[in-house]
């Protein structure tokens, strides 16, 4: 798994040279003074003199030790300037240096003392009576303030708190500072997993320092402002405001920001699929920075990057480098962390190492441990509880991974305890699921899944925040979040007797539910942002002639839940590895799509009816006792990429369509029960057919149009008038059922790359979503979004997440759209039956498209239309995602 060493210096400061509020003049005429000093007279005055220049000497020492990371050696030269402005009632100054004192404890990860600082600083200035001349200073002490309620985890605190400071620097006038909030305040953001508020509040910050010359504070918004976009899957973007960041960090020279710029670039770098530019940013960062503290975080970084790579050489040399590194650090929270993530890599190394037969690993458990022994040492050292219970944890996943399970067991444990005494839910879901691992392999079965149960419990609680988590890595997901969800599964669908499917009633709901919960985190995962609104929904409350089908691919078998309605669930499986069903689906998906493949039926019928038997037959008794008429299917993995209409029953050779209504459901949680009644059936279409932007023209969208006005009351935007504003501008005026949009479009496990083509530009996901919800006219959910001429993008085995990324978020009940992409001839065809069947207001949009795509079988069968088009290819690539009815 690979893990980005995040940059911690991410909080807009004042620049350095300013921190202390000394400018170096300032400093110049201080030494200045010092001869004169000691020659005068020792009056009232001069001793007043000399107190002062001492407290401003004691401050610039501070500061040189703060940027140099020996944030302890600040402590006592800043307590005694206190001590001098304290005794000289100069409280401003005092104030000045209590702050910087509070900042230095924040860095040590001191929170108790940081917070009683800057709370001497609060207090003080509630004794200067000049409100006016302390706004300033004010505000300076809510920005660190709001650092640490960031730092311990108190993200609304944190915002709060800076916004309060950003208040004040708008009232003074201070454009940086108000800027410099703004930029906190999508640290804050971000850690709430509201990447959007987050983008626009450094969109904001961009604009406003736009026409001001190049500082420090503008490099630094633009890096936050690229962090943003990579955080929310704009990689293109990122990489180019970061790129302008690095411009004019380079151009002032400012070393320290360049280097933290070209780590992020590196982030983003590896993120579009580009490891070897990544490796470059995190080399100049070790080569150009002037602090060890960011060296360390480029050179683990490339660790990681090593480690993913499998160039075990560079890992170790890089291994020393970071271990002759850390030997600089004092024990600081960055230094704790530092050691807690080069274990981590280590155990990831040694695994890998092992993996590949190598019975010498080259980094043994003791010297393993000896790194975390030292992180929760230190932590002690510092109070420290968060960090303290990521040692441990981490120690125990060490033990864990060399089978000492009572010691395994016993750290975690204690982790655990850490992590819930400071409400540490970000962590504590980590230790959970690890305490259920170990539970589970000493057997421990009914407390590994009570322990499981917990960590899901702890993810639903935390949807923002593992947004925020997750998506730093492109498929971080999938190995850190989604495995949870599945291994419980596993624990709750394991037979009471070996060989046997007797699970309790209770276990079944319960592992439903998981499976809910993981299509919903999945989708989270997706949009960068937990903007689902989930609802428990009954089966029986939704359709009662419909069948749900709940599929996961576990380590060992295919699992199946099934629920009909008034009836107990029903539980099958079929033993077969994940590596097998892909393999499956795959030559089912290749004889749909090559040309050369689909000239022999055969190559298709075999995998689908395999497929089916996997599936459905074991309930095919079952479905037609209970009358059973719509098949919704909760998918996961790569059968979301299959047509399930076209599955294939051997003994009666029929396809699935012959007997049944099909659906999509992305989690039956995000199903609108209510059916809608569809009178008289009001179509905006649009679409494009010629060629735009590099993809090629579709001749037949426009009698595909023309076929939908023929059949119902429709407004058509075609090529040059289907732009987004003149749709938004229509969906605003007419309350339209259905919504057909007949271009190119291709769904992606990115969601910035899944798009929907116009004839200027291209609609994301979001900009979909405000077009059909835009306008004042829509007082009713749109009924039906259609996607013609779409595709999943090829080579993306989770692309099918953007089809149904699309379907939810879109705003309308339910969509229809492609699985991968068909003549338009054959489109035509299908969408004028699709058309014809929806004005029967009898029938459902699953039956509607059943029918639609039956007729274009028949009619090849029987040569009424292009005999070719009886391949499933040609009419099962269109799915019905989201409500059925």
């Amino acid at each position: 798994m690979l893990k980005v060493f995040l940059i911690s210096s991410a909080f807009c400061l004042l620049p350095s040279a300013l921190i202390l509020g000394i400018q170096v003049k300032q400093v110049q005429a201080v030494y200045l003074n010092n001869n004169l000093v000691k020659k005068s007279k020792i009056n009232g005055d001069v001793l007043t003199q000399a107190l002062t220049t001492s407290a401003s000497n004691l401050e610039l020492q501070a500061q040189k030790f703060f940027e140099k990371g020996d944030f302890s050696a600040s402590i006592p030269l800043l307590e005694s300037a206190i001590n001098n402005y304290a005794t000289q009632r100069d409280n401003y100054s005092q104030i000045r240096a209590l702050r910087n004192l509070g900042l230095v404890y924040l860095k040590l990860g001191k929170w108790q003392d940081a917070e009683a600082a800057l709370n001497n600083c609060l207090n003080l200035i509630q004794q200067i009576s000049n409100i006016q001349k302390t706004e300033k200073i004010t505000a300076s002490v809510l920005e660190v303030k709001g650092q640490l309620k960031l730092s311990i985890g108190q993200s609304e605190a944190a915002l709060d708190t800076w916004k309060e400071a950003s208040e004040i620097y708008e009232k003074i006038g201070d454009s940086l500072g108000f800027t410099r909030s703004g930029i906190n305040q999508s640290q804050a953001l971000q850690a709430l997993g509201l990447y959007s508020q987050a983008f626009k509040q450094l969109t904001r910050a961009k604009q406003n320092l736009e026409e001001q010359p190049d500082t420090i504070i503008k490099a630094k918004a633009l890096q936050s402002l690229g962090d943003v976009l990579r955080g929310i899957g704009q990689l293109s973007e990122s990489q180019k405001v970061l790129e302008s960041s690095l411009v004019i960090a380079e151009n002032l020279q400012a070393t320290e920001e360049i280097s933290i710029i070209l780590i992020s670039l590196g982030n983003t770098s590896i993120l579009l699929d580009n490891p070897q530019a990544a490796n470059l940013f995190y080399q100049r960062a070790i080569q150009e920075s002037p602090i060890v503290e960011i060296k360390i975080q480029a050179m683990l970084n490339q660790l990681n990057l090593s480690v993913e790579q499998k160039q075990y050489l560079t890992a170790t040399e890089l291994v020393t480098n970071i271990d002759d590194s850390l030997n600089q650090l004092s024990a600081s929270q960055p230094g704790i962390y530092a050691r807690i993530n080069l274990a981590q890599n280590l155990i990831e190394l040694r695994k890998e190492v092992l993996a590949n037969g190598n019975n010498k690993p080259l980094y043994p458990p003791a010297k393993i441990a000896d790194y975390l022994v030292t992180a929760v040492q230190q932590a002690r050292s510092l109070e420290d509880a968060r960090a303290e219970s990521y040692g441990l944890g981490t120690l125990g996943t060490l033990y864990e991974h060399n089978q000492q399970w009572n010691e395994a067991r016993e750290l975690t444990e204690k982790a655990l305890i850490l992590a819930q005494s400071i409400n540490a839910a970000d962590i504590v879901y980590q230790w959970e699921w690890q305490l259920g691992r170990i539970l589970t392999v000493t057997g421990n079965k009914n407390e590994a899944i009570v322990a499981y149960s917990q960590s899901v419990k702890s993810l639903q609680a935390l949807r923002s925040d593992i947004v925020a988590i997750s998506s730093e890595l492109k498929f971080d997901f999938r190995d850190s979040v989604e495995p949870i969800y599945r291994e419980l599964v596993e624990l709750l669908l394991e037979p009471a007797t070996p060989g046997k499917t007797d699970i309790s009633q209770k276990n079944l709901k319960q592992a439903r539910q998981v499976i809910e919960a993981l299509q919903l985190a999945e989708l989270d995962n997706f949009f960068r942002n937990a903007c689902l609104d989930a609802k428990p929904v009954e089966v029986d409350r939704v359709d009662k002639n419909a069948a749900i089908f709940y599929t996961i691919i576990l380590r060992d078998r295919l699992a199946v839940i099934l629920a009909i309605p008034e009836k107990p669930l029903v539980y099958y499986s079929t033993n077969i590895s994940r590596a097998e069903v892909d393999s499956k689906i795959e030559t089912m998906l290749t004889a749909l799509t090559f040309p050369q493949k689909r000239i022999f039926i055969e190559n298709y019928l075999e995998p689908a009816a395999e497929i089916y038997q996997w599936l459905i037959s074991p309930a095919e008794e079952l479905l037609q006792d209970s009358q059973i008429k719509t098949l919704v299917f909760v998918l996961e993995g790569r059968l979301r990429s299959i047509p399930l209409a076209s599955l294939y029953n051997d003994d009666t050779q029929e396809y699935v369509i012959d007997n049944y209504n099909v659906a999509i459901a992305p989690s039956l949680e995000l199903i609108d029960p209510k059916p809608l009644a569809r009178k008289k059936l009001e179509v905006l279409g649009m679409g494009i057919t010629e060629s735009r932007q590099g993809f090629p023209p579709l001749p037949n969208v426009r009698q595909e149009l023309k076929d939908i006005q023929a059949q119902a009351s429709s407004e058509i935007l075609l090529n040059e008038l289907f732009t987004e504003n003149e749709a938004n501008t229509e969906v605003a005026d007419t309350p339209y059922q259905v919504i057909h949009i007949a271009t190119h479009g291709e769904f992606s496990s990115n969601v910035e790359d899944t798009f929907i083509l116009t004839w200027d530009d291209r609609i994301n996901v979001e900009e979909l979503r405000s077009m059909i919800k835009s306008g004042v006219q829509q007082t009713r959910p749109v009924e039906l979004l259609v996607l013609s001429a779409c595709r999943t993008a090829t080579g993306d085995e989770r692309a099918t997440l953007g089809l149904a990324g699309v379907a939810v978020r879109a705003g309308a009940r339910s969509t229809i759209a492609s699985l991968w992409y068909v003549s338009d001839e054959a489109t035509a065809v299908l969408m004028k039956n699709l058309y014809e069947q929806l004005t029967d207001s009898t029938i459902t949009k699953a039956e509607a498209l059943r029918r639609a795509q039956r007729k274009i079988l028949r009619d090849a069968q029987i040569r009424e239309v292009n005999s070719e088009f009886e391949h499933p290819y040609f009419w099962s690539t269109f799915v019905l995602v989201g409500n059925w009815l």
